[in-house]
């Protein structure tokens, strides 16, 4: 593997920009590409980009863009830094201009976004012999400060990375340790993909608060938020997503013990882990209800979920219930683009043949 890769990062927001200036810090060539010009603009203005506090010093940027095709001519690695909800444009903004042997990193994928990003590159045409992996989490607790510099809480100890299909992980994971020893084999990205706990945690946390949302005072997301009650609920809802994993043969951690192997937080209860990890200490709860908290994780992160659960004929009351009351809260089908089975492509799979398909990219 040669040590001198060339690495895009396609979204300018909190995980874009802080993971181009850490790359930059480090000293690789680095690109950065996102549709704000202002972002763009104040990131060539001034070279690089910033970061302050757990990561602290300055990222030369070699380009920053807005023009698609230039981001991606000269790419080893891209790693997909933007919203679940944007996958899918930008997978047909890039599907023109991928070449063979790229590697594509949705980071993060939420739950199955190489399966989401691949059927949009087939469905558009897009014939290129690229390669497309997925992680579990963003690499970076992070903010945005002001476009060109951020805030990085801290640093997970562990990334699960998986390809699609899995015989091509160890490649990969191979690329990005060249830069990021925390980027681990997942053995496919159904771990990837279950192991993503943004839908278990930030789901029903968000419409559990809505008092507190819609109130005017200031408050702390997962301090505040997630009280002893709250905490019983998300566990419960966490048993179902780990049922799941089980019946696909999946050994997942709980969310609890996520953030032992994660940010070394031991506690009996996830509330109490939640409350005790100095990296959530200052995430301030958002003031509207609207956010991606519900508006991404419900479709791309709980929703396939459900759908598998409905097809391993697994309970999911929990899961549904959140997803229902969200919909009968924000007045607004969630549904529509949600990365239901038949929106990733594989209704007309059995488990069995999903399996394989992971593995191998093999259907039968």
């Amino acid at each position: 593997m040669k040590t001198n890769l060339k690495w895009t990062i396609l979204g300018g927001g909190n995980g874009g920009q802080t993971t181009a200036g850490h790359l930059g810090m480090m000293g690789f060539d680095v690109t950065i590409y996102d549709i704000f010009e202002e972002t763009i603009e104040a990131i060539s203005k001034q070279g690089g980009i910033f970061l302050e506090d757990a990561l602290t010093g300055f990222g030369k940027v070699k380009t920053a863009t807005t023009n698609i095709e230039e981001a991606l001519q000269d790419a080893d690695v891209v790693l997909v830094t933007v919203p679940a909800t944007a996958h899918q444009l930008v997978a047909k903004s890039c599907a023109p201009y991928l070449k063979d042997g790229q590697i594509i990193v949705l980071n993060p994928a939420a739950t199955f976004g190489s399966l989401a990003f691949e059927k949009i590159l087939k469905d558009e045409g897009c014939t290129a012999n690229v390669t497309l992996a997925e992680t579990n989490t963003l690499l970076y607790g992070c903010r945005i400060i002001e476009p060109g510099r951020t805030q990085v809480f801290g640093l997970k100890n562990r990334i699960l990375l998986a390809a699609l299909p899995a015989t091509e992980t160890a490649r990969v994971v191979a690329a990005m340790q060249v830069a990021f020893p925390q980027f681990v084999a997942a053995d496919s990205i159904l771990i990837t993909s279950f192991d993503n706990t943004n839908p278990i945690l930030h789901t029903a946390t968000t419409l559990l608060n809505t008092g507190t949302i819609e109130s005017d005072r200031e408050w702390h997301f997962y301090i505040d938020g997630f009280t002893p009650s709250i905490g019983r609920f998300v566990e419960s809802m966490d048993e179902e997503r780990l049922a799941i994993g089980r019946a696909l043969g999946l050994d997942l951690l709980s969310c609890r013990e996520q953030l032992e192997v994660e940010y070394n937080v031991f506690a009996d209860t996830l509330a109490d882990s939640i409350r005790k990890n100095p990296v959530y200490q200052d995430i301030k709860g958002q003031k509207a209800l609207d956010t991606r908290y519900l508006s991404e994780d419900i479709p791309m992160g709980l929703v396939p979920f459900v759908e598998l659960g409905k097809l391993l004929e697994l309970p999911t009351a929990r899961m549904e219930s959140i997803v229902d009351l969200a919909q009968l809260v924000l007045e607004r089908d969630l549904m529509k683009n949600a990365r239901t089975l038949k929106n990733l492509g594989i209704d007309d799979m059995t488990s069995t043949e999903f399996l394989q398909y992971v593995q191998t990219g093999q259907r039968s």
